[in-house]
């Protein structure tokens, strides 16, 4: 079946310099168009309304009546009179019967966590994008929720295979702790190139970063989201003790900033509390986009060990973990050696993509599942997870 109309409701055209596609366009629309499925696809930018943007929303949907409405309201918090609110989605889902559909990033922060609880119900379903169940709090069992993969405009990143001239690089911000893996890397005396984010060259444009990761013989990816691990697998006994190690100069600073003010310091505990408790609570951990970007582009990738990206692409096969500098560095070196085994894994991870996580099967799956039918072979069972191992178990068992 062809959709005649879908809307999809963003934030913002770009991001920073000005020339560099929001992550929810590039993850929506492109994908959407490969697809080949939908006629016409409209965008509302709701940081372009305040308080107005309820009303431009379902005026939208009286006037055009899309047969589906997909939006990415995750970082609505830093736009002035916020995005569409849950009552209002809930009226185009359940009075104006449109299916709605929310697509949700960075899960393992508590933020969004909590964002997204509030609009659970107002929604047909929400994609929860490269996680599972340890990625962020519990969500309720029964609600309307899938854990997906993610697509690719695949327009953007179905280049030519060129001359891989850079040995090991990492394109993206040097934040949380992956400036101390850079770090460890040029004491062994491996110097990465690094491009693309806070604390490097800049934002690079989609086309630059996908040019620039083409030409990469290895690309790594960091994937731990605690800032203040360091790039070691630690025991509960270790992560004790390097917690109370990064206290102890905080409580020297705190207490010597209370000066003569001593009713400061009832305010200052709790605040002392919550470090704490973020200190020594578990990593969380999510298959970063990074890791489908890479492989589309039939790039070898070495990953920060990642119990959930596991559950999308098989290591050893698809790509390569490390779980330490030195292990890091010994696999660097090896497969930098080793091109015909760095070429066998980088093949392997991009059909991988091709295969499973292209746009007509993503697309196609999402729109069945909120009821949307459509005349094709691939069947999706609404609560099971969008991944290899979901289609390997099914649609893989039905082909001739």
């Amino acid at each position: 079946m062809q959709l005649e109309r879908v809307l999809i409701v963003v934030e913002q055209r770009t991001r920073q310099d000005g020339s560099y596609p929001g992550l929810d366009i590039r993850h929506l629309e492109g994908p959407l168009k490969c697809s080949g499925i939908v006629d016409n696809i409209d965008i509302l930018y709701y940081n372009d309304y305040t308080s107005t943007c309820d009303e431009a929303l379902i005026n939208y949907c009286l006037q055009k009546k899309p047969q589906a409405v997909l939006l990415s309201l995750q970082h609505m918090a830093r736009v002035k009179g916020g995005g569409p609110t849950p009552n209002a989605i809930w009226k185009i889902t359940h009075q104006l019967r449109i299916p709605t559909v929310m697509f949700w990033w960075d899960i393992h922060s508590d933020a969004y966590a909590e964002l997204l609880k509030s609009y659970l119900h107002s929604v047909t379903l929400n994609m929860i994008l490269g996680a599972d169940a340890s990625s962020h709090k519990t969500l309720p069992l029964d609600a309307n929720y899938v854990y997906a993969g993610i697509t690719y405009d695949e327009r953007l990143f179905n280049i030519p295979e060129g001359v891989r001239d850079i040995p090991v690089g990492f394109l993206g911000s040097l934040n949380r702790n992956r400036s101390q893996w850079i770090a460890g890397l040029r004491k062994f005396g491996i110097s990465p190139y690094i491009a693309g984010g806070w604390g490097t060259e800049g934002w690079l444009s989609a086309e630059k970063y996908c040019e620039l990761t083409s030409r990469l013989k290895i690309a790594l990816n960091f994937s731990l989201q605690s800032p203040w691990n360091k790039p070691v697998v630690l025991s509960d006994r270790g992560r004790v003790w390097e917690a109370l190690c990064w206290l102890a100069p905080q409580l020297r600073t705190w207490f010597s900033a209370l000066g003569k003010n001593p009713l400061k310091l009832k305010s200052t505990i709790p605040v002392l509390k919550d470090t704490a408790a973020a200190l020594l609570k578990k990593p969380r951990y999510f298959a970063q986009a990074k890791v489908w970007e890479v492989l589309w582009l039939r790039t070898f990738l070495l990953e920060e060990d990642n119990p959930v990206t596991r559950k999308y692409f098989e290591p050893y096969v698809d790509y390569v973990p490390f779980t330490s500098v030195k292990d890091l560095v010994d696999k660097i070196r090896y497969y930098l050696e080793n091109e015909e085994e760095r070429n066998r894994i980088r093949m392997h991870g991009r059909a991988t993509v091709e295969k499973y996580y292209n746009a007509r099967i993503y697309w196609e799956n999402l729109f069945e599942t909120i009821g949307i039918p459509s005349a094709r072979q691939y069947h999706h069972h609404p609560g099971e997870v969008w991944n290899k191992a979901h289609f390997d178990n099914w649609y893989l068992s039905t082909e001739k």
